[in-house]
């Protein structure tokens, strides 16, 4: 070992000139007290910025998030990762001192890259989980967890941690040694191939908050297997559906991006639950009204206002015209307005969304009559009584004006000449006769014989 540059300097003190003069016959001693009282310094310095940073970032994270001991302890763990660094900084800068012999200096250097870039990457780390413990305390938190995404940039710092330091060990750059690895990076694509569709899956959910925990979907996969119920966790392989039958459903990630499935939240949070159902109509049962059945149908108040104005048009219409030219009311657009109506004074029904009545094309099935409007439920158990309640009440009162409900069991039906009777049924009527209402209603009774 050569100090003579520091005996020959008269700012040298003379303890140090003499300390010189007994390690010259021990080269490496001196080398192993160099490197140690870097290491002493480095870590008295490390123990300092260490005690000035914790204060700070406790009160930083005091002031933007509740803190809790978890969040505390990876804060910890953070600043001590990080001034860690330190001491083995302040070795590999002092290695390199004047007498230090050059061969030794590239052995320490080589072997103090690895914990350097251990800790910087162990720092990096902790910063991104700590990032999540704070993110977790957001109100929207559980219906958009990030973990899967924090999962995937540990793995990213550790990828690179592990680039540079080869590279550092080999002297090349770090974009060398990733474009000498093509062939294993193919390799690795084969094998990561569905975490890499999870990540991209994972990512594009997020960021369009197509799903989030506690919404219900629904996916139909085929004949026998449905998901139908609340999302209860999403991972970034995975998602977790609890049905409403109490099973639980796990169905990748990726699934929700290549399969189409429905999402109830937006339903839920409009407060307008849809109810889209339909009556079959006899066909054989439409027909014009006479004169005193819609007399009679003026007892239903939501429809009097209605009859007496198309009364007064048909009237004016029919003012010099005779026989095919005329016009009249049918039952089945009577009852269609009073469907309509009395969806509209339902106080169960909005009606500041869509709500019509109409009459859809026929079918071998009858004339289907559809019921459109939106429920105030949106509950399931609600929403079905509600819906309910609206299809017995227009069932119920059908009969009143003269329409039957087809049904394919044959037998039911009597048919003879012009004459149609429902055996059993309330009513009987034929082309000629009207029919014989009783005296407290507008329900029809059966003649008697």
């Amino acid at each position: 070992m050569d100090f003579s540059k520091l005996i020959e300097d008269d700012l040298t003190a003379d303890w140090v000139k003499e300390c010189i003069h007994k390690l010259s016959p021990y080269p490496y001693l001196a080398d192993i007290l160099i490197i140690f009282c870097s290491f002493a310094m480095g870590a008295l310095l490390s123990l300092l910025l260490f005690l000035l940073l914790r204060p700070i970032l406790h009160r930083f994270y005091a002031r933007h998030c509740e803190m809790n001991a978890e969040l505390l302890v990876c804060i910890r763990k953070m600043i001590v990762s990080f001034v860690s660094c330190l001491p083995v900084i302040a070795v590999g800068y002092c290695v390199w001192c004047d007498g230090i012999h050059e061969w030794l200096a590239v052995i320490i250097c080589k072997l103090l890259w690895g914990p350097v870039i251990f800790l910087l990457a162990l720092t990096l780390v902790y910063v991104i989980r700590s990032f999540g413990l704070w993110y977790r305390q957001l109100n929207h938190a559980e219906q958009r967890p990030i973990d899967g995404l924090l999962n995937i940039a540990i793995c990213f710092v550790w990828a690179a941690a592990i680039i540079i330091f080869i590279s550092l060990l080999l002297e090349k750059s770090p974009l060398y040694l990733l474009s000498g690895l093509g062939a294993v990076a193919a390799v690795l694509l084969l094998l990561f191939q569905q975490t890499i569709l999870s990540f991209v899956a994972s990512v594009q959910i997020n960021v369009d908050h197509l799903v989030e925990i506690g919404d219900w979907i629904a996916i139909e996969y085929d004949d026998e297997v449905d998901v139908d119920g609340r999302v209860t966790e999403i991972t970034l392989h995975t998602v977790k559906v609890r049905n409403w039958d109490q099973t639980v459903a796990c169905l990748p990630i990726d699934d929700l991006i290549k399969k189409p499935f429905l999402n109830y939240t937006a339903m839920q949070k409009t407060g307008g639950r849809r109810i889209k159902r339909s009556i079959l109509i006899d066909q054989r049962s439409i027909r014009f009204l006479s004169m005193e059945e819609v007399e009679t149908l003026k007892g239903f108040d939501i429809l009097k206002d209605y009859l007496e104005s198309m009364e007064a048009e048909i009237a004016r219409y029919n003012t010099g015209r005779s026989g095919f030219n005329t016009r009249y009311l049918t039952n089945l657009g009577t009852f269609r307005i009073y469907a309509q109506r009395y969806m509209e004074q339902n106080p169960k029904i909005r009606n500041d969304m869509t709500l019509f009545a109409r009459e859809l094309a026929p079918t071998s099935s009858g004339v289907p009559l559809e019921i459109y409007c939106f429920s105030k439920e949106v509950n399931w158990v609600p929403y079905e009584r509600v819906q309910s309640d609206i299809m017995e009440h227009l069932l119920a009162v059908l009969p009143s004006f003269r329409l039957r409900v087809f049904q394919d069991c044959s037998d039911i039906y009597q048919e003879i000449g012009n004459q149609v009777d429902v055996v059993g049924g309330a009513f009987c009527f034929d082309r000629l006769e009207n029919p014989i209402y009783p005296d407290n209603g507008s329900v029809p009774r059966r003649p008697k014989p």
